[in-house]
């Protein structure tokens, strides 16, 4: 029997893109597994829910902006209307993963503004509205994804690596807050992850591939779909003991 047998998951960020397409990436796994999925994002999603149902599964794409609490409270209520019930959270919506390097004063209030909306109280935004219908059935997961740029203190992109330490900290906080509903709550932290657009970036740079890899017991580059056994575990029952931690996925990088 699959994993995810008759679970109901969200995934916000999910609809395809050029780049790592995570969100994508993440929702066609649940299915796989047998969750029915919400698709969200601010972009069409029904190329992938498409893609999904060819393949035997059930998906329902939704337009939604986690930064518009409106928008959030209206796509868990689809969720509902739609299968009649909510288990697993994937809060995957954010900005900035590939940006280019900037100088801290060089950050504008309005992009640093930006990065808040979308990466932090659009996680904030999903949990919350989430918490009802989980609480209805004593239970939940939810997945948010944070970014080990938090432990290697990524310079040049403050803005971003604030909000992923933010998103470690909320879960942290969240975790013990709603075990009491049978709700739990992790952080998913890739390390770098290589794409076209990241091999591009570094073609640009002598040495950065080669130091990064030597900063990994594995010296290998991770790729997207090798998150998702991680996603998949966490979002199980699997991990039912499992609660408040932070999960890093990156071959084995040295943050010391």
């Amino acid at each position: 029997m699959p994993r995810l047998d008759g679970k109901i998951a969200v995934v916000t960020g999910a609809a395809a893109g050029p780049k790592a397409a995570l969100g994508a990436i993440f929702a066609k796994a649940l299915a796989a597994e047998g969750a029915k999925v919400v698709l969200a994002d601010t972009k069409d999603c029904a190329p992938v829910a498409a893609e999904i149902a060819a393949k035997g599964g059930s998906a329902h794409a939704v337009l939604a902006d986690v930064r518009d609490e409106k928008s959030v409270g209206a796509l868990i209520a689809e969720a509902e209307r739609q299968f009649g019930r909510l288990d697993i959270l994937v809060n995957n919506a954010a900005i900035g993963s590939n940006i280019p390097p900037i100088a801290i004063g060089e950050i504008d209030t309005a992009l640093w503004d930006e990065f808040m909306a979308v990466n932090v109280r659009g996680t904030f935004l999903c949990v919350k509205a989430a918490i009802p219908a989980m609480r209805r059935n004593n239970y939940g997961k939810i997945i948010n994804l944070s970014s080990t740029t938090m432990l290697s203190g990524l310079s040049h992109r403050l803005h971003y690596v604030t909000t992923k330490g933010a998103i470690a900290a909320m879960t942290r906080s969240m975790a013990r807050e709603l075990g009491a509903y049978g709700i739990r709550v992790n952080s998913l932290a890739p390390g770098l992850v290589m794409n076209d657009s990241v091999a591009a970036a570094m073609a640009g740079r002598p040495g950065l591939h080669e130091f990064v890899l030597n900063t990994r017991a594995i010296k290998k580059d991770v790729f997207a779909d090798e998150l998702v056994g991680t996603l998949i575990y966490l979002a199980s029952p699997d991990s039912d003991a499992v609660t408040g931690q932070f999960l890093i996925v990156d071959n084995g990088g040295d943050y010391t």
